[in-house]
C-alpha cells in the first residue's frame, strides 16, 4: 500500500507550496490563505482542465511538520467532495483520476489544510504573514485568551516561512525552524500574582489568566510585527494590574486609576491592529507593575503607585509616563517605609510600656501574698515568743505556761492563720486568672500590628504559659510559700501540742514522785 509522503521542499513559501498544487488542476486559480493557532488552510477556486496523475500530486506537497497532519480536498461547485486525501490514506485508494474526468471545464475549489498540534510545548506557524492577519484581526480580550488556550507549561511558535521574527518572554519564544529550543518559566508564582491582583484591582470581567509576564518580551533576535503586538498587549496587561478598575471588552478597554489624580484611558477600538500604546512606556508599565507585585506591602506599592502615575501621565490616551515615573515611585515607598519604620519604633515601645506594666502587677501580686505570709508567721512567732517570755522566763518553770485555756487560744491562731492562708492563695489565684485575661487582651491588641513571628518574640517572655516567664513567676512563688507557710503551722501546731502534753504530765503525781527520786538520787550522789 503506497503511502502520501510529501517531499520536503523548504525553500519555497508555503503558499507557493500549495498555490502548485492547485496549478496542477487547472490555471488562473483564485488563492485565500489563512493561518490561527489550529490550522494552517489555502482555498483556491479555479476551472479545472487537468487531472494530475498520483506521482505528480505526490510530488507537489509540501513538507509538515512531524507533529501535525495534512488534509486536501476538491470540491464541485455545489460544495461535495470529488476527492478527500489525508495524510494516513492510501493514495490508491483516497485519488481516482476517473472520477475527475467528468467535471472537466467545471468550477471546483480546491482546499488544503494543515492540522496543527502543540507537541513539547512547541507549535509551528507556517505563514508568519497570514498569522499576523489572523492576529490583529482579534480583540483584545481574544488574543489574551488565544494565547492563554495554548499557554499552559509554555509556547514555543516555531516559523517554517521565510519570514520570521525572534524573541522570547517568560513563557512564551517565537523562533526560526531549526533553532534550538529555549527553555521557559513555569506559571505557578505568576498565578499567585493574579490571585493577588484579585483582591486589590477591581475587573468587570474576569480576569485574564495571563500576566504580563507572558507578553514582556526579555530577549529579541529579530523584531518584527508580531513583537509589537506583544509589547502594546503587554503595556495594557501591565496596566490593569495596576489600575483600581478594569474594563476589557471586545469592542472597548478602559482603565481607571484614583491617585492625587483620576486618569482614565480608554479605546472604543478594541482589535490588536488598532492599539496606539507608547512603546517607549512599555518596560516601565512593566517594571512598575512588577515592582508592585514584589517585596510585600502589595496594597501600599499599588496605591503608592497610582498617585505617582496620576501626576505623571501627561498622555492618558497612548498610556505614555514620564521618564521618571518608577524612580518617584521608589522613592515616595522609601518615605512610606521611614515613616512605618518610626511607627513600628513607637508601637515596640508601647508594647514594652504595657509589659512592664504588666510585669509590675506580678510583682506587686506575689509581694501582697507573701506579705500575708510574713504578716501571719511574725503575729504567730510573736504571739509564741510573749507566751514562753511572760509565762515561762519570767515565772522560771513551765507548769501552767501551757494551760488548756492557753493552748485553745493558740490553736485559735493557728486556725486563723490557715484561713488567711487559704483566702490568700485563693485571691492569689483570682489576680492570676486577671493577669492571664489582661495578657491576651494585650497579645491581641497589637497582633494587627506586628507579624506572628515577631508578636511571639516580644510576648514570648510574658507567656503565663512559659516556664521561666515572669508570670511562671506567680506559680513558684505560690507553690514556694504555700509549703512553707503550711508546714510554719504544722510546727507550731507541734511544738503547742508537745507542750500542752508537757504541762499535763508535769501536774501529775507520777511525775511529781518521778522528780523526788531524780532529786534525791542527785543529792546522794
Amino acid at each position: 500500500m503506497q503511502r502520501i509522503l510529501p517531499t520536503l521542499r523548504d525553500d519555497k513559501k508555503m503558499r507557493d507550496k500549495t498555490f502548485s498544487i492547485a496549478s496542477l488542476f487547472g490555471n488562473n486559480a483564485r488563492a485565500a490563505y489563512s493561518e490561527d493557532f489550529r490550522i494552517w488552510e489555502s482555498v483556491f477556486n479555479f476551472t479545472l482542465t487537468k487531472e494530475p496523475s498520483k506521482e505528480d500530486l505526490l510530488a507537489s506537497l509540501p513538507a509538515v511538520s512531524e507533529r501535525d497532519g495534512w488534509r486536501l480536498r476538491l470540491l464541485d461547485d455545489a460544495g461535495d467532495d470529488l476527492f478527500d486525501i489525508r495524510e494516513s490514506d492510501d493514495i490508491g485508494t483516497a485519488y481516482d483520476v476517473k472520477k475527475l474526468q467528468p467535471y472537466h471545464e467545471a468550477e471546483v475549489k480546491l482546499v488544503y489544510t494543515i492540522e496543527k498540534t502543540k507537541t513539547e510545548n512547541v507549535l509551528t506557524l507556517y505563514d508568519l504573514t497570514r498569522f499576523l492577519e489572523y492576529v490583529k484581526g482579534l480583540a483584545i480580550s481574544e488574543f489574551y485568551n488565544a494565547f492563554y488556550n495554548k499557554l499552559q507549561d509554555g509556547l514555543i511558535l516555531e516559523i517554517w516561512g521565510e519570514e520570521y521574527e525572534q524573541f522570547s518572554t517568560a513563557t512564551i519564544a517565537i523562533i526560526k525552524k531549526g533553532d534550538a529550543l529555549p527553555s521557559l518559566k513555569g506559571k505557578e508564582e505568576q498565578m499567585k500574582r493574579v490571585e493577588t491582583c484579585g483582591q486589590y484591582c477591581q475587573w468587570t470581567m474576569k480576569l485574564p489568566c495571563l500576566v504580563p509576564e507572558d507578553l514582556h518580551i526579555v530577549e529579541r533576535v529579530k523584531k518584527g510585527e508580531l513583537a509589537k503586538y506583544f509589547s502594546q498587549t503587554c503595556l495594557l496587561l501591565s496596566a490593569c494590574f495596576v489600575a483600581d478598575v478594569s474594563v476589557i471588552e471586545k469592542r472597548l478597554w478602559r482603565i481607571r486609576m484614583s491617585g492625587f489624580k483620576t486618569l482614565v484611558s480608554e479605546s472604543k477600538s478594541a482589535k490588536v491592529a488598532d492599539m496606539s500604546l507608547h512603546e517607549n512606556s512599555v518596560d516601565q508599565w512593566f517594571e512598575i507593575y512588577d515592582w508592585c507585585y514584589t517585596g510585600g506591602y502589595t496594597s501600599d506599592r499599588l496605591v503608592i503607585a497610582r498617585n505617582i502615575i496620576s501626576l505623571n501621565c501627561p498622555d492618558p490616551g497612548c498610556m505614555r509616563l514620564n521618564e521618571s515615573t518608577l524612580g518617584a515611585i521608589k522613592s515616595n515607598f522609601r518615605i512610606f517605609e521611614q515613616d512605618n519604620v518610626r511607627q513600628y519604633i513607637k508601637v515596640r515601645n508601647d508594647v514594652s510600656k504595657d509589659l512592664l506594666a504588666l510585669q509590675d502587677k506580678i510583682n506587686s501580686i506575689v509581694e501582697g501574698f507573701t506579705g500575708d505570709f510574713r504578716k501571719s508567721v511574725v503575729g504567730l512567732g510573736t504571739f509564741f515568743l510573749t507566751l514562753v517570755v511572760v509565762r515561762v522566763v519570767a515565772n522560771g518553770q513551765w507548769a501552767g505556761a501551757f494551760s488548756s485555756q492557753v493552748v485553745a487560744l493558740s490553736f485559735l491562731f493557728i486556725v486563723l492563720s490557715a484561713v488567711v492562708l487559704v483566702y490568700s492563695r485563693s485571691s492569689l489565684e483570682r489576680k492570676e486568672r486577671l493577669y492571664d485575661k489582661h495578657y491576651k487582651q494585650l497579645r491581641e491588641r497589637y497582633e494587627p500590628l506586628l507579624s506572628k513571628e515577631e508578636a511571639d518574640k516580644i510576648f514570648e517572655d510574658s507567656d503565663p504559659k512559659k516556664v521561666d516567664s515572669h508570670s511562671n513567676y506567680i506559680q513558684w512563688q505560690k507553690n514556694r510559700y504555700t509549703w512553707i507557710w503550711a508546714l510554719t503551722l504544722v510546727a507550731f501546731a507541734v511544738f503547742l501540742v508537745a507542750a500542752w502534753c508537757y504541762n499535763l504530765f508535769e501536774t501529775t503525781n507520777v511525775y511529781k514522785i518521778i522528780k523526788t527520786v531524780v532529786s534525791c538520787c542527785t543529792k546522794n550522789i
